[in-house]
C-alpha cells in the first residue's frame, strides 16, 4: 500500500466522473452568440463563417449542431425574441382578428426568413401561441378542435405564401418575371 495514493472505493454499478478528454472549447451559449453575430452582418449563415468566428474548426461546430440546419434551426429560435406579441382579439370580430393575426405571421416571416424552414419549432416552442390563438377562437364561438385547425390553417397557408412572395421578390430581382406576372401576360396575349 502506498503512502502517497490513497484508496478510494466505489460501489459497483456507479461510475465516477470521467477525466478524459480536453474541457469543451464552446457550448451552446457561445455557439448563439456567434449565430447572432454572425447572422446580424450576413443574410445567410455558414458552419464556416460561425466555426471561424468561435475560432474553431468547421468539425468541432459540427459536433455540437449537426450541421447548416442546426446553426439555421438556433438562428430562427433566436430571432422569435425580436417579434412582438400576439396581437389582442379585443375589439375584433373572429374573422378580422384572424387576419390580423395572418398580416402578424406574414410579417414576421418576411422580417426573418429563418423562420420559415422552422416554423412551428421557432414560432411557437412551448405552443403558447397555438394554446392563446385557441382559446381566442373559442371564446368567439369556436369548438376547441375547430380553433386548433384553423390556427394549423392560418399557418399553413402563411408559410406557402411568404414563400411564394420571398420567390417572386427573388425572381424579379434577377430579371426573371415572377410567375404570376408570366400568367397574366399569356392571358392577356390570347383573351380567347
Amino acid at each position: 500500500m502506498s503512502v502517497t495514493k490513497t484508496n478510494t472505493f466505489m460501489q459497483a454499478g456507479s461510475r465516477g466522473k470521467s477525466r478524459r478528454g480536453r474541457t469543451p472549447s464552446i457550448d451552446m451559449e457561445k455557439i448563439e452568440n456567434a449565430v447572432r453575430e454572425v447572422g446580424a452582418q450576413m443574410e445567410d449563415i455558414s458552419m464556416k463563417d460561425v466555426a471561424d468566428y468561435l475560432g474553431v474548426n468547421v468539425t468541432t461546430l459540427y459536433r455540437h449542431v449537426g450541421g447548416i440546419d442546426g446553426l439555421r434551426r438556433i438562428r430562427a429560435s433566436l430571432s422569435r425574441s425580436d417579434l412582438p406579441a400576439l396581437p389582442p382579439a379585443k375589439g375584433h370580430t373572429w374573422q378580422s382578428w384572424l387576419k390580423v393575426l395572418a398580416d402578424y405571421y406574414r410579417q414576421a416571416l418576411l422580417q426573418h426568413p429563418d423562420l420559415l424552414d422552422f416554423v412551428q419549432a421557432a414560432l411557437d416552442p412551448d405552443f403558447l401561441n397555438l394554446e392563446q390563438e385557441a382559446s381566442i377562437l373559442v371564446k368567439f364561438g369556436f369548438e376547441p378542435r375547430a380553433a386548433l385547425l384553423a390556427h394549423s390553417f392560418l399557418i399553413t397557408t402563411i408559410t406557402g405564401y411568404v414563400q411564394q412572395e420571398l420567390q417572386t421578390i427573388e425572381e424579379a430581382r434577377s430579371g426573371y418575371a415572377p410567375y404570376y406576372s408570366r400568367l397574366f401576360q399569356n392571358l392577356d396575349a390570347h383573351p380567347d
